[in-house]
């Protein structure tokens, strides 16, 4: 059995694919969200007799109707608490700022989040530059399977909202922590060769972290100028080799989740197939397939540095 061992050095975000809204998913109490459980809200407008079933209710009424009542919602009304960055904080009490004031939310169930396996087995395949650790279905056989569990709950002090800082519009998003520790169990890994895994991790990132930061070089802003996303990814990278250079032997860098970036998902810094469709082969009239440049990715601004999103620390403990 394998033990990997996590520790995030940037805010870490894997997404359940739903946003919540500041006014009717969530409300703010100082400096913490509180994702509200809508069927307390419902039972504590029938209490206190809110609502006038005579009456149509427009979605802007409702959210109305929530800020007005938000200082009687009591924690016990909420699936769950999280802390918010100052930069979404003020992102809220923006008047200016359009929209419901989103955030993607972090998966989770009922409230209590977690990694899950598949994140973590699609990192691991991309350094080894695999397609499958578990069943090959050119050569079937049970006893290669490849099994890896979810990480245990994780407690809900250790996530934040955070607001990005380089692409418009600018988007919130539930993370875990940087510092934060969690865990994965491998149970089978007949298919996994843990030498090949190692040194497969050693090479990857650091790789893909210096072609990315070359990549770039033709998209930052000229010296005077403005910055540009460009030059803010690429402060966020800098900080990353920074990182890279304190790993110990055993530690390995990888990147999970939403936001890395195709620079960390694939090999060499080009998306591996897209078709063009707007050429064609004079002969055979078939779309030419063709590659792309791998895209940069969303960064925070906090603690007085940049940071890219994704990064963790990763040690490999055998039992």
């Amino acid at each position: 059995m394998l033990k990997l061992h996590f520790k995030t050095l940037t805010p870490l975000h894997i997404s359940n694919g739903e946003q919540l809204g500041y006014g009717l998913d969530y409300i703010q109490k100082g400096n913490f969200i509180h994702k509200l459980n809508p069927l307390k809200v419902a039972q504590k407008f029938a209490e206190q007799k809110v609502i006038d079933f005579s009456k149509e209710y427009s979605l802007d009424d409702l959210i109305s109707l929530i800020k007005e009542y938000e200082n009687s919602f009591k924690e016990e009304d909420s699936y769950y608490i999280v802390e918010a960055d100052d930069s979404f904080l003020k992102y809220i009490v923006n008047e200016k700022a359009k929209g419901r004031k989103y955030f993607n939310e972090f998966i989770n169930s009922n409230g209590k989040f977690y990694v899950p396996a598949s994140s973590v087995k699609g990192a691991l395949l991309t350094a080894l530059k695999l397609d499958h650790l578990g069943i090959d279905n050119k050569n079937p056989n049970i006893d290669d399977k490849f099994v890896i569990y979810d990480s245990d709950f994780i407690n809900s002090k250790n996530l934040k909202v955070y607001l990005t800082n380089n692409r418009p519009p600018k988007v919130g998003l539930l993370c875990i922590k940087p510092n934060t520790d969690f865990y994965l169990m491998v149970k089978k890994h007949k298919t996994l060769n843990i030498d090949n895994l190692k040194l497969s991790l050693k090479k990857y990132s650091p790789k893909q972290v210096k072609l990315a930061r070359n990549t770039i070089k033709k998209f930052k802003a000229q010296v005077g100028k403005r910055p540009k996303g460009a030059d803010i990814f690429d402060d966020a990278l800098k900080n990353l080799e920074e990182d890279i250079k304190r790993l110990k032997d055993d530690e390995y860098l990888i990147n999970i989740g939403f936001g890395g970036g195709s620079y960390f998902k694939i090999y060499e810094g080009v998306t591996p197939h897209k078709f063009d469709n707007s050429r064609k082969d004079p002969k055979t009239k078939k779309k030419i397939f063709t590659k792309e440049e791998a895209h940069t990715t969303v960064s925070f601004n906090f603690g007085g540095r940049t940071d890219h999103i994704g990064w963790c620390k990763l040690k490999i403990e055998e039992e």
